[in-house]
């Protein structure tokens, strides 16, 4: 397998080594085990999958890799990817549109002259809520008993993984997991105004983010603002157009310059893909993304230090996932929640028992909390206290 990995890696342009539980999961479907890796953000779990037509070559055999994922986001990000790096690629979506890279005639294959161009697909099987066709992929791992099977997740806790081999019809698979702590992200949760305060509630949030980003412009850190509604986000995002004026803009007023964004499931695919071009920069000039979906899921998006969500998600491992894009390359990050009564409400729709007991916030450190709901009974943060979250910070606050 040593030297089909090295192959890989060489046809990836990679030129790190590969993590423990990377090379576990790798080495478990070269020996033909169905596989669940439940590996934290950031670490590599799309490497993974790319290596795979290389890991799994046999003598004369070429081999596809499909990879079936509910984020057009991660698709766009993957597929670009590896088409600058001359490797087939290429996505459908749920409009049954796709993006594929093509090379001009006379140009060899990843070259900069190669294109992405976006083709028209006839039919697609594909349906508007992933969750329940997620149930019909099972259905593939019985029509293809012979090739490698694997699910790959960032957070999933012990009964969820049963259930997900269930599902998925894998056979005794190997299970790959990983501490999912994150070190360097601070997590604190803030009380918001009630909805009978329909703006003012609003404007507690978004009034210093503005101001920040009015003061820090290019320098300002770059965040993404998770919020609860369109409506929301239409008022947030003209709140901030109107207080910015013409600092909104790094060079000319055009929107590819607008140092603030929106992303929504209904924006135009063309801005959605300028977003997710701007993130995986190193210093993009787009500081702050307003969001009502999970943007940023499975992306390299090395700037994002701060995750603030306006309402808590309804679950934790929603809240997990999307905090997760903050601090990808081990800087200091934060993520900040603002909660309220109606926000935990019983007849909020899909709100679970776990998410309620985080928020109330008087059971211990969230830091730790999060982990023991995900199977895990210690954290990798060592240092000091306030540097954890809110709750460790209040408490040792009251020690001093």
């Amino acid at each position: 397998m040593e030297a089909n990995v090295n192959l890989a890696l060489r046809k990836l342009g990679v030129n790190f080594c590969l993590k423990d539980q990377q090379r576990e999961t790798l080495e478990s479907l070269y020996e033909g085990n169905d596989c669940i890796s439940v590996l934290p953000t950031g670490y590599g779990k799309s490497l993974i999958f790319q290596m795979l037509p290389w890991v799994l070559k046999a003598e004369n055999v070429s081999r596809m890799v499909i990879v079936i994922c509910p984020l057009t986001a991660i698709m766009q990000d993957q597929v670009m990817s590896l088409c600058k790096k001359g490797i087939k690629a290429y996505y459908i979506n749920i409009q049954g549109t796709g993006i594929c890279c093509v090379k001009r005639s006379g140009e060899e294959s990843g070259s900069d002259s190669d294109d992405l161009v976006q083709p028209e697909i006839v039919s697609i099987v594909l349906g508007e809520d992933f969750r329940p066709k997620f149930q019909q992929i099972g259905e593939l791992t019985a029509l293809f008993p012979n090739a490698a099977h694997l699910a790959v997740t960032a957070t999933a806790t012990p009964s969820s993984i049963a259930f997900l081999s269930k599902t998925l019809q894998y056979s005794k698979p190997v299970v790959i997991t990983v501490n999912p702590d994150r070190p360097n992200l601070y997590l604190e949760i803030k009380t918001r105004l009630p909805n009978i305060h329909k703006y003012d509630k609003y404007d507690d949030i978004i009034q210093p983010l503005t101001q920040e980003l009015k003061d820090l412009g290019d320098r300002y850190p770059v965040t993404i603002v998770y919020v609860e509604s369109l409506e929301a986000l239409g008022y947030f995002y003209q709140y901030i157009n109107y207080e910015l004026k013409d600092d909104q803009y790094i060079g000319d007023p055009i929107p590819e310059n607008r140092i603030f964004g929106q992303y929504h499931k209904d924006y135009t695919t063309a801005m959605k893909l300028h977003i997710v071009t701007e993130l995986k920069k190193e210093k993009p000039k787009l500081r702050l993304i307003l969001a009502t979906v999970a943007l940023g899921m499975g992306l390299d998006a090395p700037g994002i230090v701060r995750i603030v969500h306006c309402r808590p998600p309804t679950t934790l491992e929603k809240y997990f996932q999307e905090i997760g894009r903050a601090g990808r390359r081990g800087q200091k990050a934060i993520a900040t929640m603002y909660i309220n009564n109606n926000d935990l409400a019983k007849h909020r729709k899909g709100l679970s028992e776990a998410m309620v007991k985080y928020c109330k916030g008087n059971h211990g450190c969230f830091r730790l909390q999060l982990l023991q709901y995900f199977g895990f009974d210690k954290a990798i943060f060592n240092g000091p206290k306030d540097e954890c979250c809110s709750f460790c910070r209040s408490q040792n606050s009251e020690l001093e």
